[in-house]
């Protein structure tokens, strides 16, 4: 009788236990989680703001249609290293602002979108993104979810971020 209730006791204990382990685990870790994802969309937002500017960067060297945007590194010195056998070619509309592919292609925020955050290998299964023409440039709005991540005007290079 003796060992079946220390074996009950030890069994009340250990889950008594994992119940505050459990308890802590999604009390503290949650937002944490839910920072980290904060701040990886903020990331990936930063990197497609990286990849609008440098397309801007190269049109304004070369003033032609389409540009090449070369994958980028910052060496120990703190020099910029460009890795001339990676390279994506991006559209440029007559403002000097990336499209990502020719006019009414399809898929052109998609594919900016892929751009700027390849290196990161971002987990945007949960992303939609939408393209439109408005007058005559790319206007892209992408979706976390159901609601509006950010937006990108390539009328005027503005990228917004939707607070969430």
């Amino acid at each position: 009788m003796a060992s079946t209730k220390t074996g009950l006791l030890n069994f009340v204990v250990i889950g008594v236990l994992l119940a505050v382990i459990g308890t802590t685990y999604v009390f503290y870790a949650t937002p944490i989680i839910d920072e980290a994802e904060k701040v990886n969309k903020e990331n990936a937002v930063a990197q497609f703001q990286r990849v609008v500017m440098l397309a801007r960067a190269q049109w304004i060297k070369t003033k032609q249609d389409t540009v090449l945007i070369y994958e980028t590194e910052f060496d120990a010195g703190g020099k910029v290293k460009q890795h001339k056998d990676v390279a994506a070619e991006l559209y440029i509309n007559e403002k000097g602002w990336p499209e990502g592919l020719e006019k009414e292609q399809g898929n052109a925020c998609e594919y900016m979108l892929t751009l700027a955050t390849l290196r990161e290998g971002e987990a945007l299964s949960t992303v939609t993104v939408s393209d439109q023409y408005a007058n005559g440039h790319l206007q892209c709005a992408f979706f976390w979810g159901k609601e509006i991540w950010f937006e990108y005007n390539a009328g005027s290079g503005v990228v917004r971020q939707r607070n969430s």
